[in-house]
């Protein structure tokens, strides 16, 4: 096992939030923390983790208690110190994407509002998982992963509009890497 993908699809009982902690906690493998695992863990469950914690803006209240705000320059500094507080890249998902490792942000503009269907989030976690596998630092992993889920994500977009679903996205993801690598 190269890289770890923690939260998708995993649910919330008290059972699945126990071994989540006690997962992560041994984890010394790059990890994506995503989904249901922000129901489990907190800020000390993943400080000095390797890896990237990929919250949309409720997910991230709940990981750590902060409201964010409409303004992006805000949530871009209150993103920073939370990567920096942490140790890991975060990559808080949104209209615009924020990624940060606390050292270095970048803003991801790609993407649409038709990927606010259920499993894009997951695609976009499989793919940071995918790259971290590859030996791609955790900030690189997240920054690609988001480039890349958001193009292939509009160009689903532009053939599904709003009834797109996830497989859409992940069926143009190849087309995304021939393009850009």
């Amino acid at each position: 096992m190269d890289s770890v993908i923690i939260g998708p699809g995993l649910g919330n009982a008290d059972e699945t939030v126990k071994a989540i902690r006690t997962f992560v906690k041994k984890c010394n493998k790059p990890l994506v923390v995503d989904a249901s695992a922000f129901d489990a863990l907190t800020i000390d469950d993943i400080k000095n983790k390797n890896g990237v914690v990929t919250p949309h803006r409720n997910e991230f209240k709940r990981l750590t208690g902060t409201e964010l705000s409409d303004d992006v320059d805000k949530n871009v500094k209150v993103v920073e110190r939370f990567a920096k507080k942490t140790r890991m890249t975060i990559l808080l998902k949104g209209s615009i994407d924020i990624i940060s490792n606390g050292r270095k942000t970048k803003l991801n503009r790609t993407g649409n509002p038709g990927m606010s269907v259920g499993g894009t989030g997951d695609v976009l976690s499989g793919i940071a998982g995918g790259l971290l596998a590859k030996g791609i630092s955790s900030f690189n992993a997240a920054r690609m992963g988001a480039f890349i889920n958001g193009y292939a994500g509009d160009l689903a977009f532009e053939e599904k509009s709003y009834s797109l679903m996830a497989t859409d996205v992940v069926e143009k993801i190849p087309g995304v890497l021939k393009r850009f690598l």
